[in-house]
């Protein structure tokens, strides 16, 4: 097998799973971590930037990556669990392109807060796509897609930890052809999508005005141990709905 350069984008669970898949497998060239890992490991998971110095991993940037594409081929990029984004000048320099793990069954729920918004809409059903990156965030062919359920007792953070689950048996089924040079078939996205904003619903807070079964559904939304639970006002006082294990510890904050 040629020796491939292969450029990780990685973060949170899904990209230290993916990130030590590689280091076993086939290392990255280089990492290019999100902004808000500082080499230390958080309330959530391991620093990804740890484990990639602990292996003797490059790590890099998009301004620095942008002239080292210059240099040399960047064969493929992969995408997982990052929150940056990736410069148009940087994916036209990749040979075959980069591909991502979004948490929705595109063509829905495109952007960010993906199973947050789910959740609070009632949807029966999310899942993961597996798609090629395009110059449209989360516009590009799709690769593969597993479909799951939401039930009734599922948080935000329990739908995204069986997102992170199945994404990653979509990674190592996607990397196995990248490895044996296999084709990577694809196909377009046709119906029209359904995009959310950036943001939490109601920016993270429960209307009362709303029917039972929506405030039932914002609660779990917005319930993803260690963040900022669901939270309301009485006059100038702020109160969250949370377990009193959560409330006794500090809050993360939403990774910008």
């Amino acid at each position: 097998m040629k020796n491939k350069n292969i450029i990780l984008y990685a973060g949170k669970t899904l990209g230290n799973l993916v990130l030590n898949y590689m280091i076993k497998n086939h290392s990255p060239e280089y990492l290019i971590p999100n902004l808000d890992d500082n080499g230390k490991d958080n309330l959530l998971h391991e620093s990804t930037i740890k484990i990639a110095k602990n292996n003797g991993v490059k790590i890099t940037n998009n301004k620095k990556l942008i002239n080292l594409c210059k240099k040399k081929t960047i064969d493929y990029i992969i995408c997982a669990g990052t929150t940056i984004i990736i410069p148009q000048e940087i994916l036209n320099s990749c040979k075959n392109g980069a591909i991502n793990f979004h948490p929705s069954l595109l063509p829905k729920y495109r952007g960010r807060y993906s199973t947050v918004h789910a959740i609070f809409n009632g949807e029966k059903n999310t899942g993961v796509t597996c798609h090629w990156i395009s110059s449209e965030i989360d516009k590009g062919n799709i690769i593969y897609q597993k479909k799951f359920k939401i039930r009734n007792f599922h948080t935000a953070k329990d739908l995204y930890e069986i997102f992170t689950d199945e994404a990653f048996i979509l990674f190592k089924r996607v990397f196995s052809k990248i490895l044996q040079n296999k084709k990577i078939k694809s196909k377009k996205i046709k119906a029209k999508t359904k995009y959310k904003k950036k943001y939490l619903p109601n920016k993270g807070q429960i209307d009362w005005s709303w029917n039972g079964k929506k405030i039932f559904n914002f609660i779990r939304s917005m319930t993803y141990e260690p963040f900022e639970p669901p939270s309301f006002f009485i006059g100038d006082r702020k109160f969250y709905i949370a377990e009193e294990k959560l409330i006794k510890k500090n809050f993360l904050k939403s990774p910008k």
